[in-house]
């Protein structure tokens, strides 16, 4: 007599964001002590700041672009003016 035996297949949900998913086994008990780069709370605010940053440097650049342009027009204006006049 054979015994058959069939393998369990347990369907795991994937963990909210890849930082959670460090500390699948520790207890928020444990991890209050940890370094606060790694508490799992730590990588939503570091993705929060991160954005802010892009928007903050993107900003800037448009600025930037912006200034560039209008001195451009002005120097287009003073070399038409130059050669006319």
């Amino acid at each position: 007599m054979a015994l058959s035996i069939e393998p369990v297949v347990v369907a795991l949900e994937p963990p909210a964001s890849a930082v959670r998913a460090r500390h699948l086994g520790a207890t928020a008990a444990v991890l209050k002590y940890a370094p606060r780069r790694l508490r799992p709370d730590n990588g939503d605010d570091a993705l929060v700041r991160a954005q802010s940053d892009a928007d903050r440097w993107r900003e800037r650049a448009f600025k930037a672009e912006t200034r560039l342009r209008m001195l451009e027009t002005r120097l287009k204006s003073l070399a038409a003016r130059v050669r006319s006049g």
